[in-house]
């Protein structure tokens, strides 16, 4: 029998994917790894994923010897596969405002786009960027879209700012 969700995260059976590794994500994702989660970190960039992998830092406030402790617990990645099947997915990529005060979400859209296929019922989506509600249901609808899940019943998307 399959362990539910909550079942999962109360056993700390629960993985994790962190989509962008940045000053945001890779900190977070290096956390839950230290927690003892299997953490699954995305990048698009290759020479993040390829420095992560020989354990050398490219963050000042991440510690070579924090990615060396974090080594059996996380992974870094540059293809989106290797997130399916997760429980939790943590979006933590940049919504920049621009001169005109709107957030541009191309990097958000990008990211719902690849976690959207890879969900799963009972799948949690965190959103680590502020949005205003318009944009946060708009990412909604497109992860809904792209899982043919329904949010709220299926899969659950919360924010964290």
């Amino acid at each position: 029998m399959t362990a539910t969700f909550s079942e999962r995260a109360r056993t700390e059976m629960a993985t994790v994917g962190v989509v962008g590794l940045g000053d945001t994500g890779l900190p977070l994702a290096l956390s839950l790894a230290d927690a003892g989660r299997l953490t699954t970190g995305l990048d698009t960039d290759p020479a993040k994923i390829a420095a992560l992998r020989l354990g050398e830092s490219y963050l000042p406030g991440v510690s070579t010897d924090a990615l060396v402790a974090t080594a059996e617990w996380f992974e870094p990645t540059s293809d989106p596969r290797r997130l399916a099947g997760l429980d939790v997915y943590v979006i933590c990529v940049p919504a920049p405002v621009g001169d005109d005060g709107l957030a541009d979400l191309r990097h958000v859209e990008s990211a719902a786009d690849t976690v959207g296929p890879l969900l799963r019922h009972g799948s949690v989506v965190e959103l680590r960027c502020a949005l205003a509600a318009d944009a946060v249901a708009a990412l909604s609808a497109r992860l809904a879209a792209g899982s043919g899940l329904r949010p709220g019943v299926d899969f659950h998307l919360t924010t964290a700012w």
